[in-house]
């Protein structure tokens, strides 16, 4: 029997679940869903990664879900979408039985629809619902270009430089480092776990999502990776927004400097391709064979990276 948490999660996402698209190159695996039983529960045991002191990850598909799970209480760090977000919320709901409100803590660390299309299904349940003072706008902005306003729920809090807040023995903390992926960033960090999840400003060994119209500059991109790289030590934990399955959606500090040199990379090459006079096309074909792009390329989203050289093009020819 479902509970009343339970109940509610799946009324106020009733509907909807069907309705909203994966964000074109997504990469967190999409996993298959069973019937009921101990396979269903395998799988679903499977999409949950545990970091340390309650905190971990969960991938099912869209951007990766941050959470911090323990009999204090419920934070969530992203959304996906309401089919992907009850998933979540129900294997975390067992694992949470003594605390006194469903979710404590509801953040978005930017506003794209892989990450908060979830919120009409959590947001309901959530105390307090989180995001940089950019988010809402762009999220409106976002949803008015798609047609699809009457799917969206946004933060009901924003903050525009620091937040923080405890839950239990657990400060999470929001800082927001300028313009970047988009203009509205978070980096949240679980301090006493000391885990950050950086949202998409990590597409870790894949190509990226460069959004020019919500004021992505990958100048400011690069900066902000190196500044955070350098507030962190080899022992802190990052989760990333997106992965390639070969390397995934965990791992330390030193990928922050990966995905730092790929978006420096891109710039070199399409400022050398401009500087040669070459057309956009004819640098997304040179793009094929160039060696410093191996180590980023995925089969499974073949227009990522003719993407990300056409964005960096338009960034540079503005």
């Amino acid at each position: 029997m479902l509970s009343r948490r339970q109940s509610v999660i799946r009324a106020s996402a009733a509907g909807l679940a069907l309705s909203v698209a994966p964000l074109a190159g997504a990469a967190s695996p999409v996993r298959p869903r069973g019937v009921p039983g101990s396979s269903a529960r395998t799988r679903r045991d499977e999409q949950f990664q545990e970091i340390r002191r309650g905190v971990g990850a969960f991938s099912e598909r869209g951007g990766t879900i941050g959470y911090l799970a323990t009999d204090a209480g419920l934070v969530i760090v992203d959304t996906q979408f309401p089919d992907s977000a009850r998933t979540c919320y129900e294997v975390l709901d067992e694992r949470t039985p003594l605390r006194a409100t469903p979710i404590h803590l509801l953040v978005n660390t930017h506003h794209h629809g892989d990450h908060t299309a979830g919120n009409v299904a959590l947001a309901p349940l959530a105390v307090r619902h989180v995001a940089h003072e950019a988010v809402p706008g762009l999220q409106r902005a976002a949803a008015v270009r798609g047609g699809s306003q009457d799917a969206q729920t946004y933060p009901r809090e924003t903050y525009s430089c620091e937040w923080s807040a405890d839950v239990g023995d657990e400060t999470i903390a929001l800082r927001y480092h300028g313009p970047a992926h988009t203009a509205g960033d978070s980096v949240v960090h679980f301090e006493r776990a000391d885990v950050v999840h950086m949202g998409d400003l990590v597409f870790n060994r894949m190509p990226c999502f460069i959004d020019l119209p919500a004021g992505a500059t990958t100048e400011g991109w690069m900066d902000v990776l190196q500044r955070v790289h350098d507030d962190f030590s080899d022992e802190t934990a990052f989760i990333f927004g997106h992965g390639h399955p070969d390397h995934g959606v965990v791992g330390t500090r030193a990928d922050l400097l990966v995905m730092r040199d790929y978006l420096g990379e891109l710039r070199q090459f399409v400022s050398a391709g401009r500087a040669a006079g070459m057309t956009e096309d004819e640098m997304v074909a040179e793009s094929e064979t160039h060696a410093p792009f191996d180590s980023h390329r995925f089969a499974g989203w073949p227009q990522g990276l003719p993407n990300n050289v056409r964005a960096v093009a338009e960034e540079m020819a503005r």
